[in-house]
C-alpha cells in the first residue's frame, strides 16, 4: 500500500510540472505575438501598427488566381483600424459619392482614383508628402514617401491574416462568418456601419465583407508565378487593380483570405460599385521602427 502511495504521489507531482510547463510555454507564445500597438493620427484616425514578417501567401486550395501558394515578406507598416468611413472622406473631398449614407458607413462607390485621391489629401492635411503623382497618367505610387496609401495587396492579405494560416483568420469553419462581416447571407443588402462586427487577432475590423477593398497593385491573374519574395507590389503596368475581402453581396466564397478580384480603376460597372470602398496604409514612421528594434 506504502509503494502505490509514493506511485500516485509522482504521478500527481509529475502532472503538475507537465502543466505548469504548458502554462508558461502558452504564456511564453503570448509574450513573443502581443497585439500589434493601435496609434492615432493627426487627423483622429486609427491605425494598426503591423510588424514585419514572413507569411504564406495564397492558396494552394483556391482558385487559379490564388495559387500557387508563396512566402512572402512584408515590411512593417501602418493600416487603418476600420475602413474609411463616409464623415471621413466628406471632410476632405468635399463631396460623398456613396449608395448608401450614413457618416459611420463605410465609403462606397468610389474608383480606386477616388481612392489614391482621398489618400494624397490626408496627406497633405496632416503635413505629409503624399505618395501619388497626380500628374501621371497611372497615379505611380512613390513607396518612399510618408503619406497615405493604399496597402499593397500582399500588405493586406498579411494584415487580414493576422499570423493565421487557414481560409480565414477566425478558422475554417464559413457559419462563424456571420460573427466577423456583412456579407450576403447578413447584410440585408446595404452597408453596415464599421466596427460592428469582431475584429482579427491584430486588431482590424471588417476586413471580410461590407466592402471590398482597392489595393494599390495592378491586378494579374498570373503574377503570383512570379512574383518577388520581399515586399511585392504587383505588375509594373496596367488599368485593372486588385479588390481584396469581398463586399456585402458577396458569398462565403469571396470573403476568404486569400480570395482576390481586379476591376478597372476608373470605370467600374454601377451593379458592383456600390459594394466598393477602401482603408488607408503608410510606411511605419522611423520612431516606430526604432521601438521595434528595442522591443
Amino acid at each position: 500500500m506504502r509503494i502505490r502511495f509514493i506511485q500516485v504521489t509522482i504521478g500527481f507531482f509529475c502532472l503538475l510540472l507537465v502543466l505548469q510547463a504548458n502554462i508558461c510555454c502558452r504564456r511564453s507564445n503570448d509574450d513573443a505575438n502581443p497585439a500589434p500597438e493601435v496609434v492615432q493620427t493627426k487627423s483622429g484616425i486609427e491605425m494598426v501598427v503591423i510588424p514585419a514578417g514572413w507569411f504564406e501567401m495564397g492558396s494552394a486550395k483556391g482558385a487559379p488566381e490564388e495559387t500557387p501558394a508563396h512566402r512572402v515578406w512584408v515590411d512593417s507598416f501602418l493600416m487603418d483600424r476600420y475602413e474609411v468611413i463616409q464623415e471621413q472622406y466628406t471632410k476632405l473631398v468635399g463631396a460623398n459619392p456613396s449608395s448608401f449614407k450614413g457618416p459611420g458607413r463605410p465609403v462606397d462607390t468610389v474608383t480606386w482614383t477616388d481612392a489614391v485621391l482621398y489618400c494624397n489629401l490626408r496627406s497633405r492635411a496632416e503635413g505629409l508628402e503624399p505618395c501619388y503623382d497626380k500628374k501621371s497618367e497611372t497615379w505611380q505610387c512613390n513607396f518612399k514617401a510618408n503619406g497615405y496609401r493604399l496597402p499593397t495587396e500582399a500588405e493586406w492579405e498579411y494584415a487580414c491574416r493576422a499570423g493565421t494560416e487557414r481560409e480565414y483568420y477566425f478558422g475554417s469553419d464559413p457559419r462563424a462568418l456571420k460573427k466577423h462581416a456583412w456579407y450576403d447571407g447578413n447584410s440585408s443588402r446595404k452597408t453596415h456601419p464599421v466596427g460592428q462586427k469582431e475584429p482579427n487577432q491584430w486588431g482590424l475590423y471588417d476586413m471580410y465583407g461590407n466592402v471590398a477593398e482597392w489595393c494599390n497593385d495592378v491586378y494579374s491573374e498570373n503574377y503570383y508565378k512570379t512574383s518577388p519574395p520581399k515586399n511585392p507590389r504587383g505588375p509594373e503596368e496596367g488599368e485593372i487593380k486588385v479588390l481584396r475581402g469581398g463586399g456585402w453581396q458577396d458569398s462565403i466564397g469571396s470573403l476568404r483570405s486569400s480570395w482576390r478580384a481586379g476591376e478597372n480603376c476608373s470605370f467600374v460597372d454601377a451593379c458592383v460599385m456600390d459594394s466598393m470602398g477602401f482603408r488607408c496604409a503608410r510606411n511605419a514612421p522611423q520612431s516606430i521602427l526604432l521601438q521595434q528594434d528595442r522591443n
